[in-house]
């Protein structure tokens, strides 16, 4: 039913649950579903996506914030057994996110309902409500 399922990242609980979600229903379908991990963070300037697809190779300029979350995604993404990366971008997050699954060809974004900047959200918007609008494909949302 869902051969690629992208799951948005920050370090918020509700975003190691989505992942955590989305680990069960790779194993759930079986071989053949690729699991994509993705954190985008506003401030730092890359030249273009970071791709990490075994191990952890990162550049030194990287905040501790995307180190940590890219480790922690590639740790759970292998415990599936399944095909899997993990993209580190920059820009605005719903953006970035929704271009990213139509561009990857995602069929299924699971993230969590809320991140962690709540005000943030408060004052300029849910991402999660952005991306549920805005995305070519279905939104699982995890609360």
């Amino acid at each position: 039913m869902y051969n690629h399922i992208l799951i948005p990242l920050d370090e918020s609980e509700l975003a190691g649950k989505a992942l955590e979600h989305a680990v069960a229903l790779a194993r759930a379908l079986g071989g053949g579903v690729r699991l994509t991990a993705l954190h985008v963070n506003p401030g730092i300037k890359l030249s273009g996506p970071i791709i990490i697809t075994s191990g952890l190779d990162l550049e030194g300029a990287l905040a501790e914030e995307d180190k940590h979350v890219a480790a922690y995604a590639n740790a759970k993404l292998a415990s599936a057994g399944a095909e899997h990366k993990v993209l580190l971008a920059q820009g605005d997050p719903a953006e970035v996110i929704c271009r990213t699954a139509k561009e990857a060809g995602a069929d299924l974004i699971i993230m969590g309902s809320r991140g962690v900047g709540l005000v943030s959200e408060l004052l300029l918007g849910s991402v999660s409500h952005a991306v549920a609008k805005r995305a070519h494909c279905p939104v699982l949302l995890v609360k």
